[in-house]
Formats: structure tokens, sequence, C-alpha cells
């Protein structure tokens, strides 16, 4: 049976209304690799989302006066389809460009946020005010028929927001999660697109869209493909999206592999010897046997490819390893691809790290913080509250031992500073060392951005360097050659925490602090960024999906206008 044309704008308004959370949603893990999750990301995407439905809601009601014509209306449906379809296609481009430009975490993820998802924004929003003037009879049920769509486009917003959240995102990849949604919209327009070769140009977009070689979204991704790594795993997970890849490590030789979480390359592990640590900051974890070498239970918040903790099960046969990972794929992919066995001195918690404590009753000698990364820094696990719980939980001669990207000086040590500040408020004694060094460097280099470990004790007294570089050689159990050196990197007199805040769960603003994107170096991390250009094939379809739009709406607009014309010009000749 034929659909009515109220049927026909009902569904349209809902699926609309579920697509547009669900690409608001979706961009949020196309931003995460380039950009992070933090609160700027978040709220250009939100701006930009809303900025996009308001100006669409105004032009859409002024389109819709002018041409109340349900092939315009279905017209405006097929457009934002195609930009939604392009979206995995110019991205890669698009971002690495504006990286390039260095503009700040602020400016780069509002312009990113702009390029990917302000006119298909624009264009969804025009889309109830359209329905309303298309169903509209008469003028006396126009507020009800406006509440009714309205509510539906609503009702569509809520059910796209709870499926791509609970569904789409842990089921499938982001561009797959894009072309379905480029498809419901492009299959709306059919609803409403006459004739034979319009059902054609239609047929010819989504084959030409699908044709696009594919590409990874994430930049880490596509850089190590280029440096001749293979793609073992790449997918989303609730929390991040994660690939692993393989490749020659260019400093040792032999195959390395390693786990990519959004912008961050988090863990990495030699295949020819699985206990050898590739990230030099990992050796800091066992600081603390310095400070405490009878440490026997210990909790690691952060869990990624696990190469700290199963150094310390090589390392320490007394010490008992505990593991927070708030990602379940994380572990899953931990114990599959980074050589994790079952083993009973580890036990692993998929949980928050806050919430676990919060729920313990064991006590540990050592508590190891990498939950951190360059571009996402979880607040509640930097304030006051939540190291008063690491200390309930933390023996008398207990060690906490952190990971921070940031600098000792310049705009990216704020928000070292502030930790630092925050931690001793709870703790008698914090020490910073320069974990991205190598052990035979001594840098003064402040300003750089780099790996850098923060080590807080309840013990009372303070030590030098020179004491902990005579604990370290004199060490029986901390089994890492010349570790004299690592703790050589001690920063002491010469810079100091100057900050008067005190992070709390009522203020904590991380993402202001961190400035994570300032261009500077990031030690033995971060690699130069690589821009992308358009492939041929990809060129080829923007030209190809532009011009079949743009004759599409040609014939739209002009077409009646030019068949007038002819008749007019007929009439007057017959004349």
């Amino acid at each position: 049976m034929d659909m009515s044309m109220e049927q026909r704008l009902k569904l349209q308004v809902f699926l609309c209304g579920a697509v547009v959370m669900a690409l608001e949603l979706t961009a949020s893990r196309i931003l995460a690799p380039y950009f992070g999750n933090s609160i700027f990301v978040w709220g250009s995407l939100i701006g930009v989302v809303l900025t996009g439905l308001s100006a669409g809601y105004y032009i859409g009601g002024r389109v819709a006066d002018k041409r109340p014509d349900f092939g315009t209306f279905c017209l405006v449906v097929l457009t934002a389809g195609i930009f939604v379809l392009l979206i995995p296609l110019v991205t890669p481009v698009v971002f690495d460009l504006i990286i390039s430009l260095n503009l700040g975490e602020r400016i780069s993820s509002l312009i990113a946020s702009v390029a990917i998802l302000a006119m298909p924004s624009f264009l969804l929003g025009m889309v109830s005010p359209y329905a309303i003037r298309l169903a509209a009879k008469t003028l006396s049920d126009l507020g009800n028929l406006a509440g009714k769509l309205y509510s539906l486009s609503t009702a569509g917003s809520i059910f796209g927001t709870f499926v791509t959240a609970f569904i789409l995102i842990p089921e499938l990849g982001i561009v797959k999660i894009l072309q379905v949604s480029g498809i419901v919209l492009v299959g709306l327009s059919l609803l409403g697109l006459k004739g034979k070769i319009r059902v054609v140009l239609v047929l010819l977009l989504v084959i030409s869209a699908f044709l696009a070689p594919p590409t990874s979204i994430s930049p880490n991704v596509m850089l190590f493909k280029l440096s001749l790594n293979e793609v073992i795993l790449e997918k989303e997970t609730l929390y991040h999206h994660m690939a692993i890849l393989e490749g020659i490590d260019p400093f040792h030789g032999g195959k390395v592999r390693t786990m990519i979480l959004d912008d961050h390359l988090h863990s990495a592990m030699d295949l020819n010897d699985p206990q050898r640590i590739i990230y030099n900051y990992n050796n800091y974890f066992h600081v603390g046997f310095v400070f405490n070498p009878n440490i026997t239970n210990v909790l690691f918040i952060g869990g990624g490819g696990f190469s700290g903790p199963k150094r310390f099960l090589a390392d320490y046969p007394r010490v008992n390893v505990d593991v927070v990972e708030i990602d379940e794929e994380v572990i899953n992919a931990a114990r599959q691809y980074f050589d994790v066995k079952n083993d009973p001195r580890l036990r692993i918690f998929n949980d928050d790290g806050r919430l676990y404590l919060v729920g313990s009753e064991k006590k540990y000698d050592l508590i190891v913080l990498d939950a951190y990364s360059r571009t996402y820094v979880p607040f509640h696990l930097m304030t006051l509250e939540f190291f008063r719980e690491i200390s309930k939980d933390l023996n008398q001669n207990g060690v906490i031992v952190s990971n921070i990207i940031a600098s000792l000086t310049g705009p990216s040590s704020e928000l070292l500073k502030a930790e630092s500040n925050t931690v001793r408020e709870v703790f008698s004694n914090v020490y910073i060392f320069q974990a991205g060094m190598q052990v035979a460097e001594s840098s003064k280099d402040y300003g750089m951005t780099q790996n850098l470990a923060l080590v807080a004790t309840k013990m009372p007294k303070r030590y030098s360097r020179e004491e902990l570089a005579t604990m370290a050689r004199s060490s029986p159990i901390i089994k890492i050659a010349n570790y004299h050196e690592y703790v050589g990197t001690l920063v002491e007199g010469e810079w100091a925490a100057n900050s008067q805040i005190v992070l709390t769960d009522d203020y904590a603003p991380v993402e202001t602090l961190l400035n994570p994107i300032t261009g500077g170096r990031i030690e033995k991390e971060e690699r130069p960024v690589s821009i992308r250009s358009f492939r041929p094939a990809d060129l080829l379809i923007l030209l190809s999906l532009s011009i079949i739009l743009a004759v599409m709406w040609a014939q739209d607009l002009f077409g009646p206008r030019i068949g007038k014309s002819r008749r007019l010009f007929f009439l007057h000749e017959q004349s």
C-alpha cells in the first residue's frame, strides 16, 4: 500500500532526527584520534550541531514558504545524505591540514567540527520546518501539527542516541555507521524524487561513495601504514578508537607490535623479546622499589598492553599485581595480542580506577597511575579527593608513580604544576623525573613537552638525587641495568611548581591546564604529522558527486522556469 504524504513526512522527520544524534556521537570518535576527548572537543561538537540546526530551522522555514514542493524537500534530504557519506573520504586530509596549522586545541577542534558537521546539521535542521509547511492543510491545526512533528523529531533523536551509543558504536566501525546514516538519508529522499533519471543518479551517488578506497580515520594508524606497518586490528570500543599494528623497530630491529588508543601510542611489545620495555617511561614505574624495596602488592590504574605489569611479574617473584582497566576491549586485546597470560599473581579488573579504589579494602605498597594521555586527562583521577582515596589504600611506606605528559616550564607545564600542588596536599614528598629522557642524557630543556614521572610518598624524609642514586645502585631487586642513571633525571632545586591551583572534584580545569597541542616536541612518543592528500580516486569521486548534485539542484530550481519560458516562447510564435 502506498504511503500517504503525511506518513512519508513523519518517517523522514523521525529518521532525520535519529541521524542528527548518530552523526554527533560518531563525530566525537572521528575527532578523538586527532584532538582527544576534551571538553573543548565536545563543546565544539555540540555548539556546531546546534548552530547548524538553528540556521537550518530558520532557512528551512523561509525556503518552504517560497517552494512548498515535496521534491525539493527530498533533494535537501538527499544532499544531507551525500555530505554524510563523504565524511570518511575528506576527514583525513582536512584534519591533517588543520593540525598542521597548529592553532591550538580549542580552535583546531572547533574548525574540525565545522568542517564535517556544519553542512549536514544545517541541511537536517531544514527538515522539520519544511515538513510542517508541506503537511499543513489549514491554519487552525498548524500549532498541533508543529508540536507533533517536532516531538517526532525529538523522539528520533532519542532513538538515534541510544541505538548509536549502545549498539552501533560497539558493534560497527565509524565508517560503517556513517555509511548506514548516509544510505538512510538517501533512501528517505527516494520517497519524493520523481523520474527514473533521478533514481539512477541517486544510485550512482551511493555507488561512487562506496567505490572510494578504504582509508583509516586515525592519523597515527595512517602514519604507521606509511612506515611499512601492518594493521592487525582496528575497531571502536566503548571508550577509544583502538588500533594494533606490527612493524620493524627502527632503533633495535626486529618486529614490534603497537597499540594505539585514539591519538596516543599507548603500548608496544617486541615480538622477539616480550619483556623488553619499548617506551622508556615504563622503566620509571620501578622507582617505587628504590624508596621501598619491600613492595609486595602493586596496583596499576590503566592497563593498555600491560607492559608495566608483565615486567613486574617477571622481575619481582614476590610481587602480586592488580590491574584496573576501564575498557574491556583493551583487556581482551592485551590478552590476545600482547602476551598477557593467566597468572595467579595477576588480577585484572574491568572498572574505573577511582570506583575500584572506593570499593576496595586492599592495601597497596605501590600504585601506578598510567591512565593519562597527551590530549585526554580523566579529571576525576587527578583531584584532591582522588588522592585522598589513594592515601587510604596505600600502606604507610607506600609510593605512587604517575605518568604525565607535559613540560616543566612554559604553557604546557600548568597541568603538571597544578597536579604537583594537589598531591602535596596529601603526601609528604613529591618528586619529578624526566621519564622521557634516555638515561645517558642530561636535558635542561624544561620547555620541551615530554613524559614525566610524578612520584609521591608518605615518608617524612626527602631524598636527594645523590641519595636516590646510591639507593638504586645498592638495590638487590631492581633488574634494570644502571638504574641509578634513571633516578639521576630527578628535577631538583632548579625547578619548582609555582601554582596556587588545587584540583578538586568541584574545580578541575584539566583541559585548560593541559594545553596539549603546543607545537612542542614530545620525547620518544610523538611523531611528525604527515599531511595526506586526496588520492586520484578520491578526487574523481568528489568531482562526480559534485557534478551530479549540481545538475539535480539546477534541474529542480531552474527546470520549471526554463519549461515555462519555452511554453511562453512557443505560444508567442504561434500568435
